[in-house]
């Protein structure tokens, strides 16, 4: 939420400045989330830095899918250190990554915790999409939990539908990965922690840096 707030208080106070005179007020400023991040944006890499919700589509799918589109075949960087967030949204990045048709590289730092770690996954098919981690980094699998309000039937066909989509998720773990069914079935009942060397056992990622 805060690269969110700081984009949309950006757009209204520096107005019609291009990138490189936005980067430069914010290290004017002193603003150091937002300066790495337009920083780094303007060198192809994206910062995902923060949890996983809806504004995940300006700050990685849509500048993702126009660096994938521009012709320009330059490399994508992608930076992943997140505790996890929202499904509907990160598995909306989860299927641009699945699809990217250019050279890209996603390391992680700290963590891809919950949803982070499904997104790391989305690249396991992708020729052109290579996952690295540091020797200290960790991720976390796990199966899904959810907490909904409303009538007796809103929340019967809540979770009817959530059910589904567990299933949805269960088959993506799965196919783009090496775990398998029964240890799947396991970690749909506690916090699954992997080391570095565990996610390169698994193929969430294919290089410890």
């Amino acid at each position: 939420m805060y690269k969110e707030k700081t984009m949309k208080r950006l757009m209204s106070e520096l107005g019609s400045l291009d990138i490189n005179e936005l980067i430069s007020q914010l290290q004017e400023t002193s603003d150091p989330v937002a300066y790495q991040y337009f920083k780094n944006l303007n060198k192809r890499t994206i910062i995902i830095n923060e949890t996983i919700d809806e504004s995940i589509v300006e700050t990685a799918v849509l500048p993702l899918l126009e660096m994938d589109n521009d012709d320009t075949g330059q490399e994508i960087n992608i930076l992943v250190n997140t505790l996890g967030g929202q499904v509907y949204n990160g598995l909306l990045l989860c299927d641009v990554i699945s699809r990217l048709k250019t050279k890209t590289t996603i390391t992680v730092l700290a963590y891809a915790y919950s949803m982070g770690s499904l997104i790391i996954m989305s690249a396991f098919n992708n020729p052109n999409v290579h996952v690295r981690c540091y020797t200290f980094s960790t991720a976390l699998v796990h199966g899904g939990s959810t907490y909904v309000e409303g009538t007796s039937s809103q929340v019967k066909d809540y979770f009817a539908f959530n059910e589904k989509y567990e299933e949805k998720i269960k088959d993506f773990i799965l196919t783009h990965s090496n775990i398998s069914e029964a240890e799947y079935q396991k970690c749909e009942r506690y916090e699954w922690y992997m080391t570095s060397d565990d996610m390169l056992k698994y193929g969430l990622v294919q290089e410890i840096i």
